[in-house]
């Protein structure tokens, strides 16, 4: 499914609300498809924002956001 960035900003908006108290939100993708999710359900709203932040972005540049890894060495 390809997301877009209101769907997006809508996901988000549920994070913050259940990070707010809330106790149940509702998150509709369409005009006869929502998803409820309760306070317990926020690590999996957290993951579907992290997969729709990425598919956006490759939609919008054409690749996958950039992961940099950092490696040091102490000593000599």
């Amino acid at each position: 499914m390809a997301y877009t960035r209101d769907q997006l900003q809508a996901v988000e908006a549920a994070i913050v609300a259940l990070a707010q108290g809330e106790r149940v939100v509702e998150v509709r993708f369409g005009p006869n498809d929502s998803t409820r999710y309760a306070t317990a359900e926020l690590p999996q709203l957290i993951a579907l924002r992290d997969q729709i932040k990425a598919e956006v972005a490759l939609a919008e540049n054409g690749r996958r956001p950039r992961g940099f890894r950092l490696n040091h060495r102490r000593g000599l």
